[in-house]
């Protein structure tokens, strides 16, 4: 088959995991034999070829990831200019992105596919979550503008802009989302949150996102001294208060451990919350850092844990834990309930210092427990999110399609 994937950004430039899940697609596809294509923004065009896939970089389509006032008529230009790209030979054409997605629907193509990777088909803000890190219940005027979390950060004056957006840009994806026949949700849970206020069409499936090669190479036994690291946005919503109370309460009872934090975000912020929690010796932030700096510290790492408050989509970092043979600790919210379960790690309630507490310290002071249950989601992972495993099911769902 010909295949088309159309993605805003693609690495080594990406914005998030989506980017480097539509990649790890792509090469497993390419690996089965298929010819795949991905259509990408970029600065400077460029066409290479990357692990068996040719990569389109178009400056053309470095507007996709714009956040306009107007998405129909913004996917409408982008689509214009995708025309004299896009070939006539594709079986199928696939968006990665909902910005993708929009731009997909302006097109006349056959055999259209989306990958719904967030809650773009619901939510203005893509994240379905108010200012406290709870889900919403819809746009609501009074959601939009008292309790939105986007809206809620927002300047006086950006204020109007973003509530405008919102609730105008949402009636076009949704009537994009309820036209575009093929939906691949990464998630059970985001197929359930999305089903709630969108008609999504019958054959819809859920198909995880994959794990790369490079985080399957051999477990590495974990370091010696005691460490329990959190990945992603050092933000409230990822629970971080949170953690950082249930971790003081850790410390009281195994004064050895220390946490990192990985990544960008309100990092003063938090340190300060540390300092009053006299904590600062104890607690590291690394900032923004690369993927192998990830997988160091998840080698060296007792425990990884994801204490969500919102409802993540799906849960990389837990994957990615259990694929390097850790322990996981998560909240038993969103993607993360899909994924996580005794068999490798925790599920907690989120909010809930106490229990997150209970849980860090059971799992620190049984190392063979702990032990056990980094086996076990490594064996999860090599059996339900290896990259070639998911590539032959998007190839299933594609065959099943285009034979209709």
């Amino acid at each position: 088959m010909n295949i088309y994937f159309l993605s805003s950004r693609y690495p080594p430039d990406f914005i998030g995991g989506g980017e480097w899940s539509t990649k790890y697609i792509a090469e497993a596809l390419a690996s089965l034999g298929e010819s795949v294509t991905v259509l990408t923004g970029s600065k400077y065009g460029k066409t290479e070829v990357v692990n068996g896939v040719r990569v389109i970089r178009d400056s053309k389509l470095w507007g996709l990831w714009d956040k306009p006032l107007f998405e129909e008529r913004k996917s409408r230009i982008i689509s214009n200019k995708l025309k004299d790209i896009m070939p006539q030979d594709a079986d199928i054409i696939h968006a990665h992105d909902f910005r993708s997605a929009l731009v997909l629907s302006k097109l006349d193509q056959k055999n259209k596919f989306v990958t719904v990777r967030d809650y773009a088909p619901i939510c203005g803000t893509t994240n379905n979550m108010l200012y406290d890190g709870s889900s919403c219940n819809g746009c609501y005027w009074n959601n939009v503008l008292f309790k939105c979390h986007r809206v809620k950060e927002a300047s006086i004056v950006r204020k109007p802009f973003r509530v405008w957006q919102y609730k105008y840009n949402l009636r076009f994806r949704t009537n994009v989302y309820e036209h575009i026949e093929n939906h691949i949700y990464i998630s059970q849970a985001l197929k359930d949150r999305v089903s709630t206020r969108l008609k999504i069409p019958r054959t819809s499936v859920v198909i995880p996102n994959p794990v790369g090669d490079d985080w399957m190479s051999p477990i590495k036994e974990s370091g010696r001294d005691p460490l329990i690291v959190y990945a992603g946005t050092v933000q409230s919503y990822k629970g971080l208060f949170f953690l950082i109370d249930a971790f003081e309460k850790t410390v009281r009872k195994f004064p050895e451990v220390k946490l990192e934090l990985i990544g960008n975000g309100e990092l003063e912020t938090f340190k300060s919350y540390c300092a009053k929690k006299d904590l600062t010796e104890k607690v590291i932030f690394s900032g923004k850092r690369d993927h192998d700096y990830a997988r160091q510290k998840f080698d060296e790492a007792w425990i990884i844990v994801q204490p969500s408050l919102w409802e993540e989509p799906f849960g990389r970092t837990a994957i990615e834990g259990m694929a390097r043979g850790r322990a996981v600790v998560a909240s038993s919210i969103g993607g993360l309930k899909n994924i996580v379960d005794k068999s490798c790690g925790e599920l907690v309630s989120p909010r809930n210092s106490d229990e997150l507490s209970e849980k860090l310290l059971e799992i620190l002071l049984d190392n063979e427990k702990r032990q056990a249950m980094g086996k076990m989601g490594r064996k999860k992972v090599e059996e339900d999110y290896g990259s070639k495993i998911i590539g032959e099911k998007y190839l299933d769902f594609y065959r099943s399609r285009i034979n209709q």
